[in-house]
Formats: structure tokens, C-alpha cells, sequence
């Protein structure tokens, strides 16, 4: 994928080379099946008493062992396969095809412009007026002609320096996806006009 392209949710984004990994599961079956072979022999000669039921426990917890380290090669195998957790568009892509990466190395921003959320200042004389839950008039300084409904979904608890509180407001981007991350935008309520980046 690159920068622009849209992805869906549970879409391969990359998948790591597990060729290794693969490798080192079908060892583990085979000693899998070696101590399966061994506690079925210890069974017999300890009921024969032909040897001590040591022997066979230490078989048993190889076994153990054995199926134990292949689950968790079977586990990485299985996270080497990294999927989208959401729709959206990629906003930026970290790595090409054959980047060697570790844990915790991000390989692609994707963003879902499908809804954003504008958060505006609002000063503690206006902060009143705005309740959780409400709908509002949001333009973009982009689309003047266009008026889009949001929906105020946090009023925060904490004012800045200048005792302004910000204020989220989710709005429902329309068909085109004619709004994108970072653009300013303006909300309409009552007598309270403020501008803001969404």
C-alpha cells in the first residue's frame, strides 16, 4: 500500500517472512513425534518393570515441552500477518517491501476520516452553552458553501492558561470524504462562533 490508497478492516497491511518460523515448526513436530514414540515404549517397560517410571516422567515432560514451544511457534507464525484494525486511508507508509523491523516499529499511519473530531477553545463565559450530546453547525474553511452536523462528545474538565476548556465535537465526514485530517473548521451555536483545527 501507499500514501492515498484505502484500506479495509482485516486487510493485509504486511506480513513478515516466516519461512524460518515455518521451519523451526515442523523440527518441533518432528521431536513431537520422537517423544510420542518414547512414552509409548517407557509404557510398556515400566509395566513390565523392565525400567524406573523416572524414565518415563522425564519422556512425558518432553513431550510437554515439545507441543509447548511449537503453540508458541505457531503464535508467531500467526502475528507475523498484520492486518488492518479499521478502514481507512494510509497517511503515511514507514517501510518498504523487505525492511527488516522489530517490535513496535510502525509500518504505515492510517487514518479514518470517515468521522473526525473538531475540538475548539471555548472560553469559561461560553463553556455553559456547549452540553454533551448536542448537535451543531460546523463549516470548513475549504467548503464555505457546505454545512456539516456535529455533536459535542467531551467538554473537558480542565481550562488552559487563558481559562479556555476544549470541547470535541464529532461530526460525520459526507459522501466523497470531502473533509481531511488537519483542516480548520468553524462551529455555529448561539451567539458562539469559534475556529478550530479538526
Amino acid at each position: 500500500y501507499d500514501a492515498g490508497d484505502f484500506i479495509s478492516t482485516g486487510a493485509v497491511v504486511a506480513s513478515l517472512d516466516k519461512e524460518m518460523l515455518e521451519i523451526q515448526v515442523q523440527s518441533a513436530q518432528v521431536q513431537i513425534d520422537g517423544y510420542n514414540q518414547d512414552v509409548k515404549r517407557y509404557n510398556i517397560l515400566v509395566k513390565a518393570d523392565a525400567i524406573q517410571g523416572v524414565q518415563l516422567e522425564k519422556a512425558e515432560l518432553a513431550l510437554r515441552s515439545a507441543k509447548l514451544q511449537k503453540q508458541q511457534l505457531q503464535e508467531q507464525i500467526r502475528k507475523a500477518t498484520i492486518a488492518a484494525p479499521f478502514s481507512g486511508i494510509v497517511t503515511q507508509k514507514y517501510v518498504e517491501v523487505g525492511t527488516v523491523v522489530g517490535p513496535g516499529v510502525p509500518l504505515l499511519q492510517l487514518t479514518d476520516i470517515s468521522r473526525l473530531k473538531l475540538t475548539v477553545n471555548i472560553p469559561e463565559s461560553e463553556v455553559q452553552k456547549f452540553k454533551t450530546g448536542n448537535s451543531l453547525q460546523v463549516s470548513v474553511d475549504v467548503l464555505p458553501e457546505k454545512v456539516f452536523t456535529g455533536k459535542v462528545i467531551m467538554i473537558g474538565s480542565k481550562g488552559d492558561a487563558a481559562h479556555n476548556f476544549p470541547v470535541q465535537i464529532l461530526i460525520d465526514n459526507s459522501a466523497g470524504l470531502p473533509i481531511k485530517a488537519g483542516m480548520y473548521g468553524m462551529v455555529s451555536q448561539a451567539a458562539t462562533d469559534e475556529k478550530e483545527v479538526i
